[in-house]
């Protein structure tokens, strides 16, 4: 009796801990889901606040988008400091406000070659850039605050002694640089097309020159061949060592003249005299 009794308290406390185990668990779970709904949460608040961010075409979600963009601030920074990436812009600038979009225009291919050519760096470098806030006065408070000041930061940073070029431009909103930045590229594709047909048509031309130059050297050539080939066929038929007479003229002799000219002379001046 003392045995089964033992065997069931065993048995009680297996099932009391594999309770107690799977309550554990099923904290767990309830604890995990419970973070991931806040995080989505936060996303959701998040994405809200930020304009240009895809959702259903809903006229609620349009006049929200379109408050955000009118709430919306952009900044012009005139010169990136050398080689700065948009995150570490991002890092840089967040701390004065919620930073939404970031673009920064690269160097020229051109000039970035020749400086690679001539021994200098290798990195990525930008030359004019445009930070979105996601309010418009934070956008002026930075300009305010930041421009034409050093952006200093711990003494050894790479960008310690840099200055902050920047303006904020009102009225101006994300839409107006992509349609900037849209018309920029058509105007640059549609220049290169220009260029290219351009080139094309000069191509053609000289490669029309060529081949007329080349048919005007055949026919020329024909011509020569043809001409030596008659003049070559006309010695062949000459026979060799003919003398060639021609007529001559007779000469008209003057010796009666000069006889008859003295008996002449003479009767006349035997009258005169």
């Amino acid at each position: 009796d003392d045995d089964a009794e033992l065997s069931d308290k065993e048995q009680d406390g297996s099932d009391g801990e594999k309770k107690s185990s799977e309550e554990t668990k099923e904290d767990g779970e309830a604890e995990k889901g419970d973070k991931d709904s806040g995080k989505k949460k936060a996303k959701k608040l998040r994405a809200k606040d930020l304009p240009g961010v895809a959702r259903p075409l809903t006229k609620k979600n349009l006049v929200a988008t379109d408050e955000a963009i009118r709430k919306s601030g952009v900044v012009y920074i005139s010169r990136v400091p050398p080689f700065m990436k948009p995150n570490k812009l991002r890092s840089l600038l967040s701390p004065y406000g919620t930073i939404n979009r970031i673009f920064l225009a690269p160097e020229d291919p051109i000039a970035r070659a020749r400086r690679i050519k001539g021994g200098g760096n290798k990195k990525k470098t930008f030359t004019e850039g445009w930070v979105e806030f996601v309010k418009k006065k934070d956008a002026k408070a930075v300009c305010e605050l930041l421009n034409a000041r050093p952006i200093g930061g711990k003494k050894g940073s790479y960008y310690h002694d840099d200055i902050w070029n920047l303006l904020y431009l009102k009225g101006f909103k994300w839409h107006n640089l992509t349609e900037q930045i849209a018309a920029e590229d058509a105007e640059r594709s549609s220049r290169m097309r220009a260029e290219i047909s351009k080139s094309t048509r000069e191509n053609k031309l000289f490669v029309r020159n060529v081949e007329k130059a080349k048919m005007l050297d055949g026919i020329e050539a024909k011509a020569k061949a043809k001409k030596r080939k008659a003049s070559d066929a006309a010695e062949a038929e000459e026979p060799k060592g003919a003398v060639r007479t021609f007529k001559q003229i007779p000469k008209i002799s003057k010796d009666k003249d000069t006889t008859e000219e003295p008996e002449r002379v003479s009767r006349v001046l035997s009258k005169i005299f």
